[in-house]
């Protein structure tokens, strides 16, 4: 294998872990940077400066190696340090796992793995000019777990330790990885993450025949949590939403136990969708609003503290339906108009288009005994006046039309 074959290939692989993207802003534009990236460290035995396939007498095209890179493995991202631009990768695309919609899992695919010094060398080496200034490292399972996880925290030891690395580095925990490399890498990591993929045992069964749901996973995350004290940016999972024809109730539950019990830090979805040479190849991808509805009832409990068993009002048949939660929810909970002058925080919370920074500036004004008088101080507190009109009352007055307000 060439050394840009085995880069493009995991910068591909990356894909399918989550971190936030940076809204409204699109990938750096490097596509003069082929002088640059021929100067990045080298994936193969070690040599400090292979110019990765790429160099002109190549005849790679910058573009098109410089498009797949920013495509796949480097991006903007929101961290809890603030916006940075990530190096994203696996360590390995081997697995000894058989997830029946995974990538990794799919027959006849070539097999890459970085070591350690590769790994490092290269993010250093994109660090220094200006490409990334974090790191996102996750693996398929490798000949065993243990094995591929005591090479990935080599990795980020040698970014801690020779390099003198201090920037975000979120690290994958494998299932199966033992009670040193967890506490070893929540040492060495910002922030944490061992995917739960499904909501219970049940459905992981149908997937994965390797994993245990329980012993695995959930005992894992529960070391984790014990140990996130020393956790800047806490622990995340993410679960794969249709693949194992589970209910969104289903989700639900697990969501609100994560929350509740297991202090995660955040919960990501990610529609199912099929992967050509796997199990699942043939089966419906999961529509993308069904995503979309799950992560507006984890805003609403998370961030809203809606209790859950308010959420499971939303839902028709063990199903989240294509609209919006948080009005389905006012319209089964709000039954007369919200006193903007009167309502506490809570109660505005409940209101469509009304968030916590709109909210605590509404409480704000009141403090200093002024009256909320017109819908012009709302929207320039940032109250969504289209979303909040049904429900609100302003200064004794309710309107069924906006025009009416002003």
């Amino acid at each position: 294998m060439t050394n840009s074959e085995k880069m493009t290939s995991l910068y591909t692989l990356g894909r399918w872990d989550t971190e936030d993207p940076e809204e409204g802003n699109p990938p750096h534009n490097f596509s003069n940077a082929r002088g640059l990236l021929s100067k990045v460290s080298t994936l193969g035995d070690g040599t400090a400066r292979d110019t990765c396939g790429w160099s002109e007498s190549k005849h790679i095209s910058s573009t098109d190696i410089t498009n797949s890179l920013i495509r796949n493995g480097i991006y903007r991202a929101s961290t809890p340090r603030g916006t940075c631009t990530l190096f994203k990768t696996l360590y390995t695309n081997a697995c000894r796992s058989d997830c029946a919609y995974c990538v990794n899992s799919a027959r006849n695919k070539k097999l890459y793995s970085y070591t350690p010094h590769e790994v490092a060398d290269i993010f250093h080496t994109l660090l220094v000019k200006g490409m990334a200034d974090g790191l996102f490292l996750s693996s398929a399972m490798g000949r065993d777990p243990e094995t591929t996880m005591d090479a990935m925290i080599q990795s980020v030891e040698i970014l801690r330790r020779e390099y003198a690395f201090r920037g975000y580095v979120h690290l994958k925990i494998l299932p199966g990885a033992s009670r040193y490399q967890v506490e070893r890498a929540v040492q060495l990591a910002d922030r944490v993450s061992l995917n739960l993929e499904e909501p219970n045992a049940a459905r992981l069964g149908e997937v994965c025949s390797v994993k245990n749901f329980n012993t695995d996973i959930l005992r894992r995350q529960s070391w984790v949590t014990s140990l996130s004290s020393n956790l800047p940016s806490g622990q995340v999972t993410q679960l794969i939403v249709g693949a194992a024809d589970e209910t969104d109730e289903e989700i639900l539950n697990r969501m609100h136990c994560l929350y509740s019990e297991s202090h995660m830090r955040r919960v990501y979805y990610s529609a199912f969708k099929p992967v050509p040479d796997t199990r699942f190849q043939f089966r419906n991808a999961t529509s993308s609003w069904r995503e979309r509805r799950l992560y507006q009832v984890d805003w609403l409990h998370r961030v809203y503290h809606y209790p859950i068993d308010e959420i499971h009002d939303a839902l028709v048949d063990d199903f989240l339906p294509n609209a919006d939660p948080k009005i389905t929810l006012a319209r089964l909970y709000i039954n007369k108009p919200v006193e903007v002058n009167e309502a506490t925080e809570e109660e505005l919370l409940k209101v469509p288009g009304i968030g916590p920074g709109s909210a605590k500036k509404i409480i704000e004004t009141r403090r200093k005994r002024e009256r909320i008088r017109s819908i012009k101080q709302l929207v320039k507190m940032g109250v969504t006046i289209g979303r909040a009109q049904p429900f609100l009352k302003i200064d004794g007055s309710h309107q069924s039309t906006l025009k009416n307000w002003f």
